[in-house]
């Protein structure tokens, strides 16, 4: 049986040609018809490196089904509605900026509009996530999708409901718990999809673990409050209030930030799975022959 291992070496039986339209990975040009140790003849580019990068012959033993696309479907648009939910703090954020900074009329304009957008749009991602999981999941009995169904239906359930409040920083530090919620029913069902993904499992600067993101949550949730205790329940009139609540303001605003990204990032390593999962490479016992 023909493999390409690490090294991206061929160990077969010599004259092996290939079978299949497959581009070169350098140039593009078709080697269908060539010899697997050969050379494309366009570019010069060994025709062994292109096996190695088109085929993923760690994944070629994994199962392929349809349960498997509508899993990494689910997973997809609850990673995609749980970015656009994140809208849900843009209002009181936009508000407050309108009444602290003199803004020009056009840009006060935009802004309000956006204040005004961004319920619903947080509205329409926790809706597209709870489908995702509510009827686009399989319904099996394994660990992974009961979790991914029953608790992060739950998240984007609580989600949804602040969604449809009127916008506030309150509102918007109680829907951290909800994304902890969503952020850890997730991890499993990508956990579990990750060896369908070469580009997954092998880009991990563009990953982002879920310590780290309920990290963020807990201490974005954390330092947010006391901004909001701080005006309530002391005078206004102390002046070191206002340092701290300026810095807890900042580290919750960092730490906001972080949590998004993450969620990008997370984003990203749905789409990918779902591209590997959707259109796997071929097999290499389909690329090679006599």
């Amino acid at each position: 049986m023909p493999c390409v291992d690490d090294q991206g070496t061929l160990s077969t039986m010599p004259g092996l040609t290939i079978r299949k339209p497959l581009p070169c990975a350098k140039c593009g040009y078709d080697l269908n018809g060539l010899e697997a140790r050969g050379r494309c003849p366009e570019c010069g580019s060994d025709n062994i490196a292109t096996l190695a990068l088109r085929l993923d012959i760690a994944a070629e033993e994994l199962t392929r089904s349809a349960a498997l696309v509508r899993t990494a479907w689910a997973l997809y648009l609850a990673c995609a509605g749980s970015v656009l939910g994140c809208f849900i703090a843009v209002s009181p954020i936009l508000k407050h900026a309108g009444t602290a900074v003199d803004l020009p009329a056009w840009l006060f304009s935009t802004l309000n509009k956006l204040s005004i957008a961004a319920p619903r749009i947080a509205l329409f991602g926790t809706t597209i996530g709870l489908i995702g999981l509510l009827l686009v999941l399989p319904w099996d009995r394994r660990r992974p999708v009961r979790r991914a169904r029953f608790f992060g239906s739950g998240g984007f359930l609580g989600w949804m409901f602040l969604s449809v409040q009127p916008p506030s920083y309150e509102i918007a530090l109680m829907a951290l718990a909800a994304i902890a919620m969503v952020v850890a029913a997730l991890t499993p069902l990508l956990r579990e999809l990750t060896p369908h993904s070469r580009f997954f499992s092998t880009a991990r600067h563009a990953t982002q673990s879920t310590r780290d993101l309920l990290i963020a949550a807990a201490v974005c949730a954390a330092t947010g409050a006391v901004p909001l205790y701080l005006g309530q329940y002391l005078p206004a009139d102390l002046d070191p209030t206002f340092d701290v609540a300026l810095y807890s303001g900042i580290v919750a605003f960092s730490s906001a930030m972080f949590l998004v990204v993450g969620l990008g990032y997370r984003l990203v390593n749905a789409h990918w799975v779902l591209l590997s999962v959707r259109r796997p490479p071929p097999r290499l016992s389909e690329v090679l022959g006599e």
